[in-house]
């Protein structure tokens, strides 16, 4: 499983593009791999990470046993809603391979969206709905999958303006697919009456298309419509 997420930590923490002096949250950290990545690559980054098992808070904290010592490193078992931490907390929040698990009241996202500040980015790693409807463990009962459009609207539905939205897709080894969102979260929410009571207008936003082929970029409508 670690080759498995290695590529897909590796793009996401690229799109991530954590600062000097930021504060970054991964949710669902598995053994701790990006969390040292992100500690390591990064001066003066504080990276806090909750995970709901108590085996992958075990390990990662003894992966990352020093940054953890000495107050870089955060890490803590639980739910994904409510987070332990204030409005606004987070420069940075990454989520790979995890999407997948988060309710489909759209609370746990929600969340991810309350707690990163003003100005931050948020970026989400998943495979693709055509490559995991192949493999027999992620099933509807265990698994919520996506395809470029739910993802943006996932984004769209927490609270993120729709044209600061990005989906890339990305072609892995054993020929998986996945899809990266990157979201910045503007000033002023759009979650408000237009989201509590219906859902928001629908405006374009790009699927950057990223392959050892150098595809050329597509640029789609909000209805998945590629327009020439």
């Amino acid at each position: 499983m670690a080759l498995i997420n290695d590529e897909p930590n590796r793009l996401a923490i690229d799109a991530l593009d954590p600062g000097p002096g930021e504060t970054v949250l991964e949710l669902g950290f598995g053994p701790g791999w990006s969390l040292r990545t992100v500690a390591a690559r990064t001066r003066g980054v504080r990276v806090y990470g909750v995970d709901q098992s108590a085996r992958m808070l075990e390990q990662a904290t003894r992966m990352n046993e020093v940054a953890v010592s000495r107050g870089r490193m955060v890490l803590v078992q639980g739910p994904f809603s409510p987070l332990p931490w204030i409005d606004g907390m987070f420069d940075k929040v990454l989520l790979v391979n995890v999407a997948y698990f988060f309710d489909s009241d759209g609370r746990d996202i929600s969340e991810v969206y309350r707690v990163l500040r003003p100005g931050g980015r948020l970026v989400i790693y998943v495979t693709s709905r055509d490559t995991m409807r192949k493999w027999p463990f992620a099933g509807p009962d265990t698994h919520r999958t996506y395809d470029a459009l739910d993802l943006a609207d996932f984004l769209v539905n927490a609270g993120f303006r729709r044209s600061d939205v990005k989906i890339a897709s990305a072609e892995l080894a054993l020929g998986v697919k996945g899809i990266i969102a990157v979201a910045e979260k503007s000033g002023r929410s759009t979650r408000c009456e237009e989201i509590t009571h219906g859902r928001a207008p629908h405006r374009d936003f790009r699927v950057v298309r990223h392959s050892a082929s150098d595809a050329p970029t597509d640029e789609w409508d909000a209805l998945g419509n590629v327009r020439k």
